[in-house]
């Protein structure tokens, strides 16, 4: 398949590595066998125990925008990020994050967040939509996800994916299986009501909880709590 057809995201969370991200990229591109990454994401905004990195956020984001200069990746964005993270780069960045990559679902919807990256034109991806279903079943968003599955004549995980999409996402999830990949296309053809989406929701909120993440200081446990 030619390279053009493909569209390969890398992430870098060694932002303090010898060499500072560019040599991270570069030992990614050789690993890959490509010349260049068509998105490439700061993994969180703080080492995976939570503490700081070293290097602050706007030169960690001044050496992803030299990345795009040098032709290594063609877009960056960021993972994990909260408003506070998106707001010390923000002003000063040159190329702006085109992506914010969160854990999102309706247990974690993260409504400031979705508004301040919304304001600015920052897509915000949201991975593991599909939690209430494969992590965390038997929960409050059950009731309203199987009715409107019923009601469409769709699967839970449709109903999931769609709610994302309609609520200002795009869901990433992944499959190795190409009838699941079928599925999870199907979520174009028909739309959720109003009603059904303030559904799911409001059953989310119920019983907020963070899967990813959560042993980081930086995001408090209880997700109701966060300045998100």
């Amino acid at each position: 398949m030619p390279r053009e057809r493909l569209h390969i995201t890398g992430k870098v969370l060694s932002v303090d590595a010898e060499g500072g991200i560019e040599a991270v990229c570069r030992r990614s591109l050789h690993a890959l066998g490509c010349d260049y990454l068509d998105l490439y994401l700061v993994h969180a905004p703080f080492q995976r125990d939570g503490s700081p990195f070293a290097t602050s956020l706007p030169e960690v984001w001044r050496q992803m925008e030299a990345l795009v200069d040098k032709g290594l990746v063609k877009a960056v964005g960021v993972s994990n990020w909260r408003v506070c993270d998106l707001q010390a780069i923000y002003e000063g960045a040159q190329i702006k994050p085109c992506c914010n990559q969160v854990e999102a679902h309706p247990y974690l919807q993260q409504p400031l967040l979705a508004d301040y990256c919304a304001e600015r034109k920052i897509t915000l991806c949201a991975y593991a939509p599909l939690a209430p279903l494969t992590k965390v079943p038997g929960g409050p968003v059950d009731a309203p996800v199987n009715a409107a599955a019923a009601a469409h004549g769709k699967t839970p995980a449709q109903i999931l994916l769609r709610w994302c999409l309609q609520t200002g996402k795009v869901p990433i999830t992944t499959t190795s299986r190409p009838e699941r990949l079928e599925e999870y296309k199907g979520v174009f053809g028909f739309e959720l009501s109003a009603e059904e989406v303030a559904a799911i929701s409001e059953a989310g909120k119920q019983s907020p909880r963070r899967l990813y993440w959560a042993q980081c200081p930086g995001f408090n446990a209880d997700p109701r709590l966060e300045e998100l």
